[in-house]
């Protein structure tokens, strides 16, 4: 047996074939032996300390399993501090690295050889020597090609802890070396007996192995002047998509890049972040990203980046600071001019989603508002039963902007978004109704947010994109005295959303959904019509048609009419398919109307109504119209038939 592998295969057999072993009892004699080694001075043997990462395992196997979120404690022996000695050795794991060798240097033991490991290493140190003797001593690490860093003790109090620091690969001959020396390289003439110097070499612990704390209360975070969190407005950002594994729609907030513009990450709890600027990652050390990966330069390598996540590894805050400055960008090989916006974007994987990107301008720095703009061509002042009340321009940077309503209350607000540009997949957040923007058809996508509070400001947020958002508040008004030559009809075209305002159907041919259908499928079959002249002096009339499942029909009108649907007793609203067609204002208080002079259309399909609500055969189809002087109804009745 001369390999990790050979000790791990033995260990995992023998948990197989006998009781498991108490791993906390396994992992306290493993260290007790690595303080008895320290004391006699030298170093802890590769295979004892892959003794103590199987006995684990051996003994169930949880600990160096324990995934985010876990409530189980840990039997690994962890310190008070993230990297304080426990009883005189390394700890087992620290700030996401776990433990692989251990040497102790002192007057007596001077040149020590680590073991050959695998991937990226860290070395710590921790130096028991008095204050004037720390100033001068110095710990080179390096392999037989002479690459590695120099340690230092100074400014580090007793047996605390050096900053971890990354060393070479070891070399296939030779390992990574250790030894001590004074300012001139040679050996130190002041050391004390007594004096020693250990040192610790990490691997990077996987996620699945190491030994997160458990949950505590997520920690309030910070603001700044832009905010970037899981409840952004999402943008398309497909070149991401194999690192994040989680689609192509991410949260992203715009700003300008100037000297002095900072970016700071923060989590509240344990787990990894993602960050780019510009399609670059800026959370990562050198690697490769793209396939085939590969390791950046070792001399990079930072043990919280890796595979171009910021990982946090505490209960708690963690905190990280980014240089979004031209300068700091250009760092990772964004070029751009002082002052020109980039567009940030993140992705973070938390059991809570307690993570945050903040980004603070410079002294100086302005960040674009809200401006009122007047009536638009997507936004009249009268479109559906509604009247404009507010029309903004809101800044498609993922910012919190406020819209302030004066005496309307926004609860009661229809919310129309219009991109000024075509732009695929811009969310809008209106308080936490999610949207998103079309530049022609935003009334297809217009919500309301009745949980607004009345007397406060609405917070808009619209994500990043270069072009900003036009944003119409509209109130309902009343049938009678509505100013229908005055309305407009934004919807004439649906922006190929295909559910508005489409040509009316012909019997016989197939349903827009289905033309390209390689199969026999569904057609239009015309079985029964009203029209104006069919209905009583109050507005009523009557129809009988063969299903209310499979069932279209097709509402026209000519001039301000509005038309009340019911199949057996059935509101329309309530038989509808779930369709995004038609809905508030077009079909408002059970009345479908396009609120116009004109000509109106659209199309009611039920052949996919939910169970329960009207499917039954030979239903009868009552209609009401209230129409003014000279406006005409007509409506088709139309069975989806299989064609032959």
């Amino acid at each position: 047996m001369n390999t990790i592998s050979d000790l791990r295969r033995s260990l995992e057999q023998t948990a197989h074939h006998h009781d498991a072993p108490d791993p906390g009892e396994l992992l306290r004699g493993v260290q007790d032996n690595i303080a008895a080694e320290r004391g006699a001075g030298g170093r802890t043997s590769r295979l004892v300390a892959a003794a103590a990462a199987v006995a684990l395992v051996a003994g169930g196997g949880w600990a160096l399993s324990q995934g985010l979120g876990s409530e189980e404690e840990t039997s690994v022996i962890q310190p008070a501090g993230p990297w304080q000695l426990v009883d005189g050795a390394p700890p087992e794991y620290a700030e996401g690295l776990a433990l692989v060798e251990t040497v102790t240097l002192s007057a007596d033991y001077g040149v020590m050889s680590f073991m050959e490991a695998d991937g990226q290493n860290f070395a710590v140190a921790w130096c028991d020597v008095a204050p004037e003797v720390a100033s001068e001593l110095r710990m080179p690490l390096g392999n037989p090609a002479g690459e590695g860093p120099t340690l230092t003790c100074a400014g580090v109090e007793r047996n605390s802890p050096t900053e971890p620091v990354a060393v070479p690969p070891p070399m296939t001959e030779g390992g990574l070396g250790a030894h001590l020396i004074g300012p001139d390289g040679a050996q130190p003439s002041n050391l004390a007996r007594g004096d020693t110097v250990v040192i610790g070499l990490y691997r990077e612990a996987s996620t699945s192995e190491y030994p997160y704390p458990g949950q505590s209360d997520i920690p309030e975070a910070p603001s700044h002047d832009v905010v970037l969190d899981p409840t952004s407005p999402r943008t398309n950002q497909a070149e991401l998509a194999e690192l994040t594994q989680e689609g192509v729609m991410l949260p992203a907030v715009r700003a300008e890049s100037r000297v002095g513009t900072t970016l700071t990450t923060w989590a509240g709890e344990p787990g990894r972040l993602l960050v780019a600027v510009n399609g670059t990652v800026i959370t990562n050390d050198g690697e490769q990203l793209t396939q085939p990966t590969a390791a950046g330069p070792w001399q990079d390598a930072d043990p919280d980046l890796r595979g171009g996540y910021w990982h946090t590894w505490t209960a708690g805050t963690s905190t990280r600071e980014f240089d979004l400055s031209p300068t700091g960008l250009a760092a990772h090989g964004i070029q751009i001019a002082e002052g020109e916006a980039v567009e940030i974007v993140a992705f973070g994987a938390f059991p809570r989603d307690a993570w945050q990107v903040g980004i603070d301008l410079p002294e100086g720095s302005e960040i674009a508002d809200v401006r009122e703009i007047g009536p638009t061509e997507q936004l009249p002042e009268y479109a559906y039963g509604l009247r404009l009340v507010s029309a903004s321009e809101v800044p498609a940077d993922g910012a919190t902007h406020l819209i302030e309503l004066d005496a309307v209350d926004p609860s009661q607000v229809l919310w129309v978004p219009a991109c000024t540009e075509r732009l695929p997949g811009i969310e809008v957040t209106i308080g936490t109704r999610v949207t998103q923007c079309h530049d022609t058809g935003g009334w297809v996508l217009a919500v309301q947010a009745p949980e607004l509070a009345s007397d406060a400001p609405v917070e808009v947020r619209v994500s990043a994109g270069s072009s900003p958002m036009h944003l119409g508040a509209y109130l309902p008004q009343d049938w009678e005295g509505y100013p229908f030559t005055e309305s407009g009809t934004p919807l004439t075209g649906d922006g190929g959303f295909g559910v508005v305002l489409g040509e009316q159907p012909v019997d016989g041919a197939r349903p827009a959904d289905l033309l390209h259908s390689t199969m026999p499928t569904a057609v239009y079959h015309e079985v029964a019509t009203v029209s104006s002249d069919d209905l009583d002096s109050t507005g009523r009339g009557e129809v009988t048609v063969p299903s209310s499942t499979d069932l279209s029909i097709w509402v026209a009108t000519s001039g301000p009419a509005r038309v009340k649907l019911e199949i057996d007793g059935v509101p329309v609203e309530q038989a509808l398919d779930g369709r995004l067609w038609p809905a508030y204002p077009l079909l408002r208080d059970g009345w479908l109307s396009g609120w116009t002079t004109g000509d109106f259309g659209t199309e009611l399909r039920f052949d996919r109504a939910p169970a329960g609500h009207a499917d039954r055969d030979n239903p009868t189809v009552t209609v009401q119209v209230e129409a003014q002087e000279g406006a005409e109804v007509d409506l088709t009745f139309y069975e989806f038939v299989i064609e032959e």
